[in-house]
Protein backbone atom coordinates (compact mmCIF):
# COMPACT_ATOMS: atom_id res chain seq x y z
CA UNK A 1 0.00 0.00 0.00
CA UNK A 2 1.36 3.73 -0.46
CA UNK A 3 1.54 5.58 2.58
CA UNK A 4 4.04 8.54 3.18
CA UNK A 5 5.09 8.05 -0.30
CA UNK A 6 6.38 4.69 0.47
CA UNK A 7 5.31 1.49 -1.10
CA UNK A 8 4.66 -0.78 1.79
CA UNK A 9 4.40 -4.23 1.39
CA UNK A 10 3.19 -5.19 5.29
CA UNK A 11 1.28 -2.35 7.14
CA UNK A 12 -0.83 -2.12 9.24
CA UNK A 13 -2.85 1.05 9.11
CA UNK A 14 -4.03 3.43 12.24
CA UNK A 15 -4.78 0.61 14.15
CA UNK A 16 -6.85 0.68 17.80
CA UNK A 17 -6.58 0.20 21.21
CA UNK A 18 -6.99 -3.80 20.98
CA UNK A 19 -4.63 -4.14 18.74
CA UNK A 20 -1.60 -2.89 20.60
CA UNK A 21 -3.10 -5.12 23.58
CA UNK A 22 -2.66 -7.95 21.96
CA UNK A 23 0.22 -6.86 19.59
CA UNK A 24 2.48 -5.48 22.31
CA UNK A 25 1.50 -8.04 25.43
CA UNK A 26 4.85 -9.87 25.99
CA UNK A 27 6.40 -6.39 25.79
CA UNK A 28 4.62 -4.35 28.81
CA UNK A 29 3.29 -5.33 32.49
CA UNK A 30 -0.36 -4.16 33.28
CA UNK A 31 0.26 -2.81 36.68
CA UNK A 32 -1.92 -3.00 40.11
CA UNK A 33 -3.59 0.46 38.92
CA UNK A 34 -4.40 -0.42 34.93
CA UNK A 35 -1.43 1.31 33.56
CA UNK A 36 0.56 -0.45 30.49
CA UNK A 37 3.81 -0.21 31.43
CA UNK A 38 6.62 -0.12 29.09
CA UNK A 39 10.78 0.22 28.86
CA UNK A 40 13.18 1.27 26.65
CA UNK A 41 17.04 0.85 25.64
CA UNK A 42 17.27 4.55 25.50
CA UNK A 43 15.94 6.92 28.71
CA UNK A 44 16.58 9.94 27.25
CA UNK A 45 16.60 11.95 24.16
CA UNK A 46 20.46 12.81 22.63
CA UNK A 47 20.59 16.16 20.95
CA UNK A 48 24.11 15.86 19.91
CA UNK A 49 22.82 13.59 17.29
CA UNK A 50 20.06 15.59 15.57
CA UNK A 51 21.12 16.85 11.97
CA UNK A 52 19.27 19.21 9.85
CA UNK A 53 19.27 19.04 5.66
CA UNK A 54 18.13 22.67 4.68
CA UNK A 55 17.75 24.65 1.48
CA UNK A 56 20.47 26.72 -0.05
CA UNK A 57 21.20 30.39 2.29
CA UNK A 58 19.13 29.12 5.14
CA UNK A 59 19.98 29.93 8.25
CA UNK A 60 20.38 27.50 10.97
CA UNK A 61 20.92 28.45 14.82
CA UNK A 62 23.71 27.83 17.59
CA UNK A 63 24.20 24.03 18.24
CA UNK A 64 21.88 22.80 15.42
CA UNK A 65 24.27 20.64 13.25
CA UNK A 66 23.98 21.49 9.25
CA UNK A 67 24.15 17.98 6.93
CA UNK A 68 24.73 18.24 3.44
CA UNK A 69 21.24 17.09 1.82
CA UNK A 70 22.93 14.95 -1.34
CA UNK A 71 24.23 12.77 1.83
CA UNK A 72 21.35 13.37 3.43
CA UNK A 73 18.93 12.21 0.41
CA UNK A 74 21.39 9.02 -0.20
CA UNK A 75 20.66 7.93 3.83
CA UNK A 76 16.55 8.59 3.15
CA UNK A 77 16.81 6.41 0.10
CA UNK A 78 18.57 3.45 1.38
CA UNK A 79 15.98 3.58 4.60
CA UNK A 80 13.24 3.68 2.68
CA UNK A 81 14.38 0.55 0.56
CA UNK A 82 14.21 -1.18 4.03
CA UNK A 83 11.11 0.27 4.78
CA UNK A 84 9.53 -1.14 1.63
CA UNK A 85 10.70 -4.31 1.93
CA UNK A 86 9.40 -7.24 3.85
CA UNK A 87 9.67 -6.00 7.52
CA UNK A 88 6.38 -5.12 9.32
CA UNK A 89 5.43 -1.72 9.39
CA UNK A 90 3.11 0.47 11.06
CA UNK A 91 1.50 4.03 9.60
CA UNK A 92 -0.11 6.33 11.79
CA UNK A 93 -2.21 9.31 10.38
CA UNK A 94 -2.62 11.88 12.76
CA UNK A 95 -3.46 15.77 13.12
CA UNK A 96 -0.72 17.84 15.02
CA UNK A 97 -2.52 20.90 16.46
CA UNK A 98 -6.27 22.45 16.63
CA UNK A 99 -7.78 25.53 14.77
CA UNK A 100 -5.90 27.20 13.11
CA UNK A 101 -3.26 25.49 13.28
CA UNK A 102 -4.22 22.28 12.24
CA UNK A 103 -1.28 19.91 10.54
CA UNK A 104 -1.62 16.65 8.72
CA UNK A 105 1.01 13.85 10.55
CA UNK A 106 2.08 10.99 8.38
CA UNK A 107 4.63 8.54 10.96
CA UNK A 108 5.55 5.01 9.27
CA UNK A 109 7.51 2.85 11.80
CA UNK A 110 9.26 -0.33 11.75
CA UNK A 111 7.77 -3.06 14.08
CA UNK A 112 10.61 -5.14 12.97
CA UNK A 113 11.22 -5.74 16.64
CA UNK A 114 7.83 -5.53 17.67
CA UNK A 115 7.96 -3.86 20.68
CA UNK A 116 8.57 -0.71 18.88
CA UNK A 117 4.96 -0.54 18.11
CA UNK A 118 4.24 1.28 21.84
CA UNK A 119 6.05 4.33 19.77
CA UNK A 120 2.71 4.63 17.70
CA UNK A 121 0.65 3.95 20.56
CA UNK A 122 1.77 6.64 22.73
CA UNK A 123 1.85 9.00 19.26
CA UNK A 124 -1.75 7.96 18.86
CA UNK A 125 -2.56 9.05 22.03
CA UNK A 126 -0.97 12.54 21.94
CA UNK A 127 -1.76 13.80 18.40
CA UNK A 128 -5.24 14.75 17.56
CA UNK A 129 -7.49 12.68 15.07
CA UNK A 130 -6.84 11.98 11.39
CA UNK A 131 -9.20 14.05 9.22
CA UNK A 132 -9.61 12.96 4.98
CA UNK A 133 -9.70 16.57 3.99
CA UNK A 134 -6.34 17.59 5.65
CA UNK A 135 -2.86 16.88 3.60
CA UNK A 136 -0.16 15.94 5.22
CA UNK A 137 2.87 18.20 5.74
CA UNK A 138 4.92 16.72 8.10
CA UNK A 139 6.55 13.26 7.30
CA UNK A 140 8.16 11.02 10.05
CA UNK A 141 10.41 7.95 8.71
CA UNK A 142 11.31 5.82 12.28
CA UNK A 143 13.47 2.59 12.63
CA UNK A 144 13.76 1.99 16.45
CA UNK A 145 16.38 -0.92 15.54
CA UNK A 146 18.80 0.74 13.44
CA UNK A 147 19.45 -0.02 10.02
CA UNK A 148 20.95 -3.62 8.91
CA UNK A 149 24.32 -4.53 8.68
CA UNK A 150 24.32 -4.11 4.91
CA UNK A 151 22.90 -1.34 4.90
CA UNK A 152 24.62 0.31 6.96
CA UNK A 153 27.56 -0.46 5.18
CA UNK A 154 25.84 1.29 1.85
CA UNK A 155 26.03 4.21 3.79
CA UNK A 156 29.73 4.51 4.84
CA UNK A 157 30.56 3.99 1.34
CA UNK A 158 29.67 7.55 0.65
CA UNK A 159 29.39 8.51 4.44
CA UNK A 160 31.82 7.16 6.90
CA UNK A 161 31.49 8.53 10.31
CA UNK A 162 27.45 7.50 9.49
CA UNK A 163 26.65 6.40 13.52
CA UNK A 164 23.41 5.39 15.46
CA UNK A 165 21.54 7.23 16.86
CA UNK A 166 20.68 9.51 14.43
CA UNK A 167 17.61 11.97 14.23
CA UNK A 168 17.81 13.56 10.37
CA UNK A 169 15.59 16.56 9.61
CA UNK A 170 14.85 16.97 5.76
CA UNK A 171 13.66 20.89 5.74
CA UNK A 172 14.59 21.53 1.76
CA UNK A 173 11.17 21.48 0.81
CA UNK A 174 9.85 23.94 3.43
CA UNK A 175 8.44 26.14 0.78
CA UNK A 176 6.31 23.40 -0.34
CA UNK A 177 5.53 23.11 3.04
CA UNK A 178 6.78 19.60 3.16
CA UNK A 179 9.00 18.26 6.12
CA UNK A 180 10.20 15.52 6.73
CA UNK A 181 12.31 13.40 9.48
CA UNK A 182 14.17 10.19 9.79
CA UNK A 183 14.63 8.57 12.88
CA UNK A 184 17.62 5.41 13.22
CA UNK A 185 18.16 3.64 16.27
CA UNK A 186 16.45 5.05 19.05
CA UNK A 187 13.35 3.44 20.68
CA UNK A 188 12.96 6.05 22.97
CA UNK A 189 9.43 8.15 22.81
CA UNK A 190 10.79 11.53 23.20
CA UNK A 191 13.01 11.04 20.73
CA UNK A 192 11.37 8.98 18.09
CA UNK A 193 7.90 11.18 17.92
CA UNK A 194 7.39 14.03 20.15
CA UNK A 195 10.23 15.89 19.44
CA UNK A 196 10.55 15.42 16.08
CA UNK A 197 7.46 16.16 15.14
CA UNK A 198 6.74 19.06 17.53
CA UNK A 199 10.05 20.53 15.50
CA UNK A 200 8.65 20.42 12.13
CA UNK A 201 5.14 21.80 13.16
CA UNK A 202 6.55 24.54 15.13
CA UNK A 203 8.94 25.28 12.20
CA UNK A 204 6.16 25.48 9.80
CA UNK A 205 4.82 28.01 12.30
CA UNK A 206 7.56 29.85 12.38
CA UNK A 207 7.74 30.16 8.95
CA UNK A 208 4.61 31.77 8.81
CA UNK A 209 6.00 34.38 11.74
CA UNK A 210 3.92 32.29 14.72
CA UNK A 211 5.70 31.93 18.00
CA UNK A 212 6.64 29.03 18.80
CA UNK A 213 6.04 28.21 22.67
CA UNK A 214 7.58 25.17 24.85
CA UNK A 215 5.00 25.63 26.81
CA UNK A 216 2.09 24.69 29.49
CA UNK A 217 -0.91 27.02 29.10
CA UNK A 218 -4.56 27.28 30.07
CA UNK A 219 -6.79 29.50 28.13
CA UNK A 220 -4.80 32.73 29.05
CA UNK A 221 -1.56 31.51 30.47
CA UNK A 222 1.67 30.17 28.56
CA UNK A 223 4.33 28.65 31.10
CA UNK A 224 7.83 27.80 29.69
CA UNK A 225 10.67 26.16 30.89
CA UNK A 226 13.52 23.72 30.01
CA UNK A 227 12.83 20.12 30.23
CA UNK A 228 12.85 19.48 34.24
CA UNK A 229 11.82 22.65 35.49
CA UNK A 230 8.08 22.00 36.21
CA UNK A 231 5.99 22.88 33.58
CA UNK A 232 3.99 20.30 33.71
CA UNK A 233 3.57 20.57 37.47
CA UNK A 234 2.71 23.60 37.54
CA UNK A 235 0.02 23.65 34.60
CA UNK A 236 -1.72 20.10 35.31
CA UNK A 237 -5.20 20.59 36.84
CA UNK A 238 -9.00 21.26 35.87
CA UNK A 239 -7.76 24.26 33.47
CA UNK A 240 -5.27 22.73 31.59
CA UNK A 241 -5.05 23.35 27.72
CA UNK A 242 -1.35 21.81 27.15
CA UNK A 243 1.65 21.27 29.24
CA UNK A 244 4.47 20.92 26.40
CA UNK A 245 3.68 22.30 22.79
CA UNK A 246 1.71 25.58 21.66
CA UNK A 247 1.81 27.91 18.67
CA UNK A 248 1.11 31.43 19.49
CA UNK A 249 -0.39 33.53 16.18
CA UNK A 250 -0.22 37.55 16.66
CA UNK A 251 -3.20 39.21 15.65
CA UNK A 252 -2.59 42.77 14.94
CA UNK A 253 -1.03 44.70 17.86
CA UNK A 254 -3.47 43.71 20.07
CA UNK A 255 -3.66 40.21 20.86
CA UNK A 256 -1.88 36.70 20.44
CA UNK A 257 -4.35 33.93 20.11
CA UNK A 258 -2.96 30.01 21.13
CA UNK A 259 -3.04 26.96 19.71
CA UNK A 260 -2.02 23.74 21.39
CA UNK A 261 -0.34 21.35 19.25
CA UNK A 262 -0.96 17.97 21.15
CA UNK A 263 -4.19 16.07 22.69
CA UNK A 264 -2.23 14.20 25.99
CA UNK A 265 0.70 14.73 28.25
CA UNK A 266 4.23 12.71 27.98
CA UNK A 267 4.77 13.69 32.17
CA UNK A 268 7.34 12.86 34.11
CA UNK A 269 6.97 10.83 37.08
CA UNK A 270 9.76 11.55 38.96
CA UNK A 271 8.73 11.74 42.65
CA UNK A 272 4.92 12.31 42.33
CA UNK A 273 2.90 11.28 45.18
CA UNK A 274 -0.79 11.09 45.83
CA UNK A 275 -0.28 14.85 45.93
CA UNK A 276 0.99 15.55 43.18
CA UNK A 277 -0.70 17.26 40.56
CA UNK A 278 0.34 14.68 37.77
CA UNK A 279 -1.05 12.07 39.92
CA UNK A 280 -4.68 12.16 38.44
CA UNK A 281 -3.56 11.71 35.42
CA UNK A 282 -1.41 9.10 36.46
CA UNK A 283 -4.27 7.09 38.25
CA UNK A 284 -7.07 8.26 35.22
CA UNK A 285 -5.78 4.36 34.69
CA UNK A 286 -8.25 3.63 37.35
CA UNK A 287 -11.50 4.71 35.32
CA UNK A 288 -10.41 3.26 32.53
CA UNK A 289 -8.49 5.32 30.69
CA UNK A 290 -5.68 4.36 28.40
CA UNK A 291 -2.63 5.41 30.23
CA UNK A 292 0.67 3.95 29.20
CA UNK A 293 3.88 4.68 30.93
CA UNK A 294 7.42 3.84 30.47
CA UNK A 295 10.62 3.80 32.43
CA UNK A 296 8.83 4.01 35.90
CA UNK A 297 9.75 1.12 38.61
CA UNK A 298 6.74 -1.12 39.78
CA UNK A 299 6.18 -3.03 42.86
CA UNK A 300 6.84 -7.02 42.39
CA UNK A 301 8.29 -5.95 38.45
CA UNK A 302 12.19 -5.95 37.14
CA UNK A 303 13.45 -4.78 34.15
CA UNK A 304 15.54 -7.29 31.95
CA UNK A 305 16.91 -7.23 28.38
CA UNK A 306 15.65 -9.78 26.01
CA UNK A 307 16.95 -10.79 22.36
CA UNK A 308 13.92 -10.14 19.83
CA UNK A 309 14.80 -10.84 16.06
CA UNK A 310 18.46 -10.12 17.04
CA UNK A 311 18.25 -7.13 18.40
CA UNK A 312 18.25 -6.31 22.17
CA UNK A 313 15.08 -5.16 24.09
CA UNK A 314 14.79 -3.79 27.43
CA UNK A 315 11.23 -5.09 29.24
CA UNK A 316 9.42 -5.45 32.26
CA UNK A 317 8.72 -8.57 33.53
CA UNK A 318 6.96 -9.85 36.80
CA UNK A 319 8.86 -11.15 39.34
CA UNK A 320 8.01 -15.26 39.38
CA UNK A 321 4.98 -15.84 41.78
CA UNK A 322 3.61 -12.45 42.39
CA UNK A 323 1.11 -9.95 40.69
CA UNK A 324 2.38 -6.65 39.45
CA UNK A 325 1.86 -4.04 42.01
CA UNK A 326 1.57 -0.18 41.97
CA UNK A 327 3.96 2.26 40.03
CA UNK A 328 6.97 3.48 42.54
CA UNK A 329 7.93 7.36 41.27
CA UNK A 330 9.99 7.81 44.01
CA UNK A 331 12.27 4.69 43.17
CA UNK A 332 14.50 4.56 40.47
CA UNK A 333 16.58 1.44 40.93
CA UNK A 334 14.78 -1.09 38.91
CA UNK A 335 14.01 0.88 35.66
CA UNK A 336 17.43 2.60 36.18
CA UNK A 337 16.66 6.18 35.05
CA UNK A 338 14.82 9.20 36.80
CA UNK A 339 13.25 9.76 33.57
CA UNK A 340 10.07 7.50 33.74
CA UNK A 341 7.30 9.12 31.67
CA UNK A 342 3.33 8.32 31.36
CA UNK A 343 1.12 9.95 28.68
CA UNK A 344 -2.45 10.70 29.61
CA UNK A 345 -5.45 12.63 27.74
CA UNK A 346 -5.91 16.44 28.71
CA UNK A 347 -9.24 15.73 28.26
CA UNK A 348 -9.16 13.29 31.53
CA UNK A 349 -8.55 16.15 33.68
CA UNK A 350 -10.48 19.12 32.16
CA UNK A 351 -13.74 18.44 31.04
CA UNK A 352 -13.66 21.40 28.92
CA UNK A 353 -10.89 20.85 27.12
CA UNK A 354 -10.45 22.25 23.69
CA UNK A 355 -13.78 23.99 23.49
CA UNK A 356 -12.65 27.67 25.28
CA UNK A 357 -10.76 30.47 22.84
CA UNK A 358 -7.38 30.95 24.15
CA UNK A 359 -5.91 34.33 24.40
CA UNK A 360 -2.61 35.26 26.10
CA UNK A 361 -2.68 37.62 28.93
CA UNK A 362 0.08 36.51 30.62
CA UNK A 363 3.24 34.71 29.70
CA UNK A 364 6.01 32.83 32.28
CA UNK A 365 8.73 31.22 32.86
CA UNK A 366 10.10 27.94 35.14
CA UNK A 367 13.74 28.24 36.24
CA UNK A 368 15.02 26.19 38.25
CA UNK A 369 17.74 27.87 40.42
CA UNK A 370 19.39 27.04 43.76
CA UNK A 371 20.63 30.58 44.60
CA UNK A 372 19.16 33.98 45.03
CA UNK A 373 17.14 34.64 42.20
CA UNK A 374 13.49 35.25 43.61
CA UNK A 375 10.62 32.67 44.48
CA UNK A 376 8.60 35.62 41.14
CA UNK A 377 9.46 37.94 39.38
CA UNK A 378 8.37 39.81 36.39
CA UNK A 379 10.03 42.13 33.63
CA UNK A 380 9.19 45.71 33.73
CA UNK A 381 10.42 46.11 29.87
CA UNK A 382 10.39 43.84 26.52
CA UNK A 383 13.36 43.80 26.77
CA UNK A 384 14.51 42.89 30.37
CA UNK A 385 11.61 39.86 28.77
CA UNK A 386 13.02 38.50 25.69
CA UNK A 387 16.72 38.44 27.88
CA UNK A 388 15.44 36.30 30.23
CA UNK A 389 13.59 34.18 27.65
CA UNK A 390 16.36 34.05 25.41
CA UNK A 391 18.38 33.25 28.32
CA UNK A 392 16.32 30.13 30.43
CA UNK A 393 18.52 29.16 33.23
CA UNK A 394 17.92 25.98 34.98
CA UNK A 395 20.20 22.90 36.70
CA UNK A 396 20.73 20.07 33.69
CA UNK A 397 17.81 17.13 35.08
CA UNK A 398 18.00 13.55 34.22
CA UNK A 399 15.52 14.36 30.77
CA UNK A 400 18.45 14.90 28.62
CA UNK A 401 21.30 12.20 27.98
CA UNK A 402 24.73 12.74 28.67
CA UNK A 403 24.78 15.18 30.65
CA UNK A 404 25.72 15.68 34.32
CA UNK A 405 22.41 16.06 37.03
CA UNK A 406 22.95 19.51 38.90
CA UNK A 407 25.26 21.58 36.72
CA UNK A 408 23.81 24.83 35.40
CA UNK A 409 22.93 25.86 32.02
CA UNK A 410 21.23 28.35 30.19
CA UNK A 411 19.29 27.61 27.08
CA UNK A 412 17.60 29.78 24.26
CA UNK A 413 13.38 29.45 25.73
CA UNK A 414 13.19 26.86 22.25
CA UNK A 415 16.54 25.82 21.87
CA UNK A 416 15.06 22.25 21.97
CA UNK A 417 13.14 22.46 19.02
CA UNK A 418 14.36 25.07 16.93
CA UNK A 419 15.56 24.74 13.17
CA UNK A 420 16.54 28.02 12.37
CA UNK A 421 18.69 31.34 13.70
CA UNK A 422 17.23 32.04 17.33
CA UNK A 423 17.21 35.68 16.84
CA UNK A 424 14.15 35.48 14.04
CA UNK A 425 11.66 34.50 17.21
CA UNK A 426 13.40 36.57 19.61
CA UNK A 427 12.76 39.71 17.17
CA UNK A 428 9.05 38.58 16.50
CA UNK A 429 8.58 37.71 20.09
CA UNK A 430 10.30 41.11 21.39
CA UNK A 431 7.59 43.44 18.73
CA UNK A 432 4.26 41.68 20.39
CA UNK A 433 6.38 42.64 24.22
CA UNK A 434 6.04 46.24 22.79
CA UNK A 435 2.79 46.01 20.86
CA UNK A 436 1.12 44.74 24.33
CA UNK A 437 3.41 45.84 27.00
CA UNK A 438 4.51 44.04 29.96
CA UNK A 439 4.72 44.63 33.29
CA UNK A 440 2.25 45.82 36.06
CA UNK A 441 0.54 48.08 33.59
CA UNK A 442 1.24 45.99 29.91
CA UNK A 443 -1.78 43.94 28.43
CA UNK A 444 0.76 41.44 28.91
CA UNK A 445 2.22 39.63 32.44
CA UNK A 446 6.09 38.12 31.88
CA UNK A 447 6.87 36.79 34.35
CA UNK A 448 9.29 34.28 35.90
CA UNK A 449 8.88 31.66 38.88
CA UNK A 450 11.64 30.04 40.56
CA UNK A 451 11.23 26.33 41.50
CA UNK A 452 14.76 25.75 43.06
CA UNK A 453 15.80 26.87 46.10
CA UNK A 454 16.79 30.11 47.88
CA UNK A 455 20.16 29.83 49.28
CA UNK A 456 21.33 26.26 48.46
CA UNK A 457 24.07 26.27 46.89
CA UNK A 458 27.52 29.63 46.43
CA UNK A 459 28.69 30.95 43.65
CA UNK A 460 30.45 28.05 42.46
CA UNK A 461 28.00 26.08 42.22
CA UNK A 462 28.38 23.73 44.91
CA UNK A 463 26.10 23.04 47.78
CA UNK A 464 25.63 24.83 51.22
CA UNK A 465 23.86 22.64 53.11
CA UNK A 466 21.27 25.73 54.05
CA UNK A 467 18.83 27.12 51.89
CA UNK A 468 14.62 27.70 51.37
CA UNK A 469 12.97 25.07 49.06
CA UNK A 470 10.30 26.67 46.80
CA UNK A 471 7.55 24.25 47.02
CA UNK A 472 5.14 23.78 44.65
CA UNK A 473 2.06 25.69 46.61
CA UNK A 474 4.30 28.27 46.89
CA UNK A 475 4.64 28.60 43.18
CA UNK A 476 1.07 27.85 42.19
CA UNK A 477 0.14 30.34 44.50
CA UNK A 478 2.52 32.91 42.71
CA UNK A 479 1.23 32.40 39.41
CA UNK A 480 -2.18 32.49 40.11
CA UNK A 481 -1.73 36.34 41.67
CA UNK A 482 1.14 37.74 38.88
CA UNK A 483 -1.51 36.50 35.68
CA UNK A 484 -4.59 37.38 37.89
CA UNK A 485 -2.76 40.65 38.75
CA UNK A 486 -3.58 40.99 42.15
CA UNK A 487 -0.26 41.95 43.39
CA UNK A 488 -0.33 46.02 43.51
CA UNK A 489 3.32 46.65 45.30
CA UNK A 490 5.81 46.08 43.31
CA UNK A 491 9.83 46.14 44.29
CA UNK A 492 12.74 47.13 41.81
CA UNK A 493 15.35 44.30 42.15
CA UNK A 494 18.71 46.49 42.84
CA UNK A 495 20.82 44.01 40.81
CA UNK A 496 19.04 43.08 37.65
CA UNK A 497 16.24 45.79 37.30
CA UNK A 498 13.20 43.26 37.27
CA UNK A 499 10.53 43.56 39.27
CA UNK A 500 9.53 41.59 43.11
CA UNK A 501 6.56 41.93 44.68
CA UNK A 502 7.13 43.21 48.21
CA UNK A 503 7.16 40.15 50.82
CA UNK A 504 4.87 42.07 53.20
CA UNK A 505 1.62 42.22 51.04
CA UNK A 506 2.07 38.36 50.31
CA UNK A 507 2.18 38.17 53.78
CA UNK A 508 -0.72 40.68 54.84
CA UNK A 509 -3.01 39.99 51.66
CA UNK A 510 -2.28 36.86 50.17
CA UNK A 511 -1.72 34.55 52.88
CA UNK A 512 1.87 33.52 52.34
CA UNK A 513 3.05 33.06 55.90
CA UNK A 514 6.55 34.17 56.45
CA UNK A 515 7.34 34.81 52.99
CA UNK A 516 10.40 37.42 53.91
CA UNK A 517 11.92 35.73 56.55
CA UNK A 518 12.04 31.99 54.14
CA UNK A 519 13.25 34.12 51.05
CA UNK A 520 15.72 36.87 52.03
CA UNK A 521 18.80 35.76 51.15
CA UNK A 522 20.92 37.72 53.48
CA UNK A 523 19.52 34.65 55.75
CA UNK A 524 21.93 32.26 53.77
CA UNK A 525 24.74 34.61 52.25
CA UNK A 526 26.84 37.74 53.48
CA UNK A 527 26.74 40.85 52.22
CA UNK A 528 29.80 39.95 49.88
CA UNK A 529 28.59 36.19 48.83
CA UNK A 530 25.25 37.92 47.47
CA UNK A 531 27.80 40.51 45.66
CA UNK A 532 29.39 37.39 43.77
CA UNK A 533 26.92 35.97 43.02
CA UNK A 534 25.24 38.74 41.57
CA UNK A 535 27.91 39.90 39.11
CA UNK A 536 28.64 36.04 38.05
CA UNK A 537 25.02 36.06 36.61
CA UNK A 538 25.47 39.47 34.90
CA UNK A 539 28.72 38.38 33.22
CA UNK A 540 27.32 35.25 32.26
CA UNK A 541 24.24 36.39 31.13
CA UNK A 542 25.55 38.80 29.62
CA UNK A 543 28.37 37.22 27.77
CA UNK A 544 25.41 33.91 26.93
CA UNK A 545 23.25 36.29 24.98
CA UNK A 546 26.20 38.18 22.96
CA UNK A 547 27.54 34.55 21.90
CA UNK A 548 23.79 33.66 21.02
CA UNK A 549 22.94 36.31 18.76
CA UNK A 550 26.75 36.95 17.47
CA UNK A 551 26.44 36.85 13.70
CA UNK A 552 22.76 36.46 13.27
CA UNK A 553 21.03 38.23 11.14
CA UNK A 554 18.90 40.45 13.18
CA UNK A 555 21.95 40.73 16.02
CA UNK A 556 21.84 44.55 15.70
CA UNK A 557 17.92 44.82 16.30
CA UNK A 558 18.50 42.71 19.68
CA UNK A 559 21.60 44.95 20.88
CA UNK A 560 19.44 46.24 23.65
CA UNK A 561 18.74 43.05 24.68
CA UNK A 562 22.20 41.38 24.88
CA UNK A 563 23.16 44.50 26.61
CA UNK A 564 20.31 44.95 28.77
CA UNK A 565 22.43 43.22 31.94
CA UNK A 566 25.08 44.73 31.15
CA UNK A 567 24.51 48.11 32.99
CA UNK A 568 23.24 46.84 35.44
CA UNK A 569 25.08 47.06 38.96
CA UNK A 570 24.77 47.95 42.32
CA UNK A 571 26.07 48.92 45.99
CA UNK A 572 26.88 46.73 49.03
CA UNK A 573 24.50 49.13 50.59
CA UNK A 574 21.63 49.33 47.93
CA UNK A 575 21.29 45.63 48.36
CA UNK A 576 21.44 44.98 51.95
CA UNK A 577 19.24 48.35 52.61
CA UNK A 578 17.09 46.77 50.16
CA UNK A 579 17.01 43.30 52.04
CA UNK A 580 16.91 44.49 55.56
CA UNK A 581 14.45 46.88 54.68
CA UNK A 582 11.99 44.53 52.76
CA UNK A 583 12.45 41.48 53.77
CA UNK A 584 13.12 41.53 57.62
Amino acid sequence: MEFGGLALKNATVDPDDSFYVSFLKDFYIKTADGQYLFATMQNARRPDRVFYMVPENYRLGKKQNRFDPDIGKKIYSIAFDYLKSDIKTIALRGTQGEGKFETGLSYVLSAEIPHSAYLTWMGKEMVFPHRDSLEPRVFNYCIPEGLPEDAKNRIKEFYPQYDEPMVLFDLTEMERDIRKVLVIGSDYFGEAFKKPNLTMVWNRAEALNYISYHAGCTDKRILKGLSGTGKTTLSVGEDIEQDDAVVGIPVGKEKVELYGLEAASFAKSEGLTEESPEWKGLMKSRDGAIVLAMNIDCENVDFVFKEVKGHKVKVPVTIEGKKPGHLLCTSYEKSGTKNGRFVFQFSELNKDWGKRKKELKAEGLTFRRFDIMEPLIIAPTPEIAIALDSGCESVITSAVAGKKEGTRTRSYAATDFMAREESQQALLKLRVYRDLGVGPEGKLVFFVVNTGYVGARDAEGKETGRGEKIRIEDSKKLIYLAENRLIKRWLVNPFFGYMIPDPKELEEEHGMKDFGKRFNPLRYYSIEELMKIAERDRKERTEYLRELFNGESNEEELKDVINVWASKKASKEEVKGFYEGYYE
